[in-house]
């Protein structure tokens, strides 16, 4: 049977091979980084809008189930919002030009509802239930990428912290 024994000098290696480095993040420096999600979302919207006459009409039939373009698109909204608040969870990462952002969106996204509502011409299409969910949604997830990048970056500064 073989023997092995470690060597103090083993050790020393050991520790310097299992030491935690920091992990380097590659960020994508164009200006398409902070163009909201949300954003996508909208321009789908209008042009679904001038596409589809009936909004509610099946788009999609697959077996039993029978798809609109509106329930196509509160998926996509439901979808764009989760990868939205993945964008400002990295802890120790500053993402709140991001979370603002998407907030100004969900804002917008207000203002176009209460335009439509107030009978303004050619924002009509954004007096609907349609555009009022798509709304909530992201007002929705605007408040929570904000709270979730709030909350990453106390843990980050609160790390070590032994006061």
């Amino acid at each position: 049977m073989a023997r092995t024994s470690a060597s103090a000098n083993d050790g020393a290696f050991a520790g310097r091979v299992t030491a935690a480095h920091p992990v380097q993040v590659t960020r994508n420096s164009s200006a398409f980084k902070y163009v909201p999600g949300f954003v996508y979302i909208l321009i789908l919207y209008v042009a679904g809008k001038y596409i589809f006459p009936d909004p509610r009409a099946t788009l999609v039939q697959w077996g039993e189930y029978h798809l609109s373009w509106v329930e196509v698109l509160m998926v996509g909204a439901a979808m764009m919002a989760m990868a939205e608040q993945l964008r400002v969870s990295h802890p120790g990462i500053d993402n709140t030009i991001e979370a603002i952002l998407m907030a100004a969106i969900a804002g917008v996204q207000v203002l176009f509802f209460a335009l439509g509502a107030a009978g303004v011409k050619n924002l009509g299409i954004f007096n609907n239930t349609e555009f009022l969910m798509l709304t909530l949604i992201s007002m929705t997830q605007a408040v929570v990428a904000i709270l979730i990048n709030a909350r990453t970056l106390r843990r980050t500064i609160g790390v070590g912290d032994s006061s």
